[in-house]
């Protein structure tokens, strides 16, 4: 084991592993939930988390390195800085909310969940559903198939998995182009 390279997720041809790169590590989707529920300020966030000033500073780098959130002056004199989300952050709520629609399934205490996620448009309480862009019905593991995309390639972290993708049927593939 000690021969073998080092893949890194951003080189893999998948697309969750290239997000798991960038926003997989263990506090970074914290850090992402206080900033969709408007805690902006570093102090604020290292005291809300509880982590690490040098932890924090490094994976808001990051976040800020792939442009998903960016700073945003509030105070002149001394200069004091937010962090907020950029379009591409809050084009992470929906895997945010599927991570919470899942615990809460799965993960919450007997008291219930621990916070609940009301939709301003029409004033009831949600959770995270993932449909189809195109009829609007619920996608499950049941319902779907995945087919090889455009970018896929076989190598380190994806050699196996295109073989167990089952070729995009001709219509679908005119649909397509």
């Amino acid at each position: 084991m000690s021969g073998m390279a080092k893949v890194e997720l951003a080189d893999i041809a998948c697309s969750i592993a290239r997000t798991v790169g960038i926003v997989g590590e263990r506090w970074t989707p914290l850090i992402l939930r206080d900033l969709f529920v408007g805690i902006t300020r570093f102090e604020d966030l290292r005291r809300d988390l509880g982590i690490a000033s040098n932890v924090l500073a490094d994976r808001l780098r990051t976040l800020r390195e792939h442009d998903i959130v960016e700073t945003r002056v509030y105070q002149d004199n001394p200069t004091r800085t937010e962090y907020v989300l950029t379009e591409r952050g809050r084009d992470l709520y929906p895997v945010l909310a599927m991570l919470v629609a899942w615990g809460d399934r799965w993960l919450a205490t007997p008291d219930g969940p621990p916070v609940t996620v009301v939709h301003r448009d029409c004033g009831h309480t949600t959770e995270g559903v993932v449909v189809c862009r195109h009829c609007a019905g619920p996608l499950t593991a049941a319902n779907v198939t995945w087919h090889p995309g455009p970018g896929g390639r076989p190598g380190p972290g994806a050699s196996l998995v295109g073989g167990y993708l089952t070729p995009l049927p001709e219509a679908l593939s005119r649909d397509a182009e």
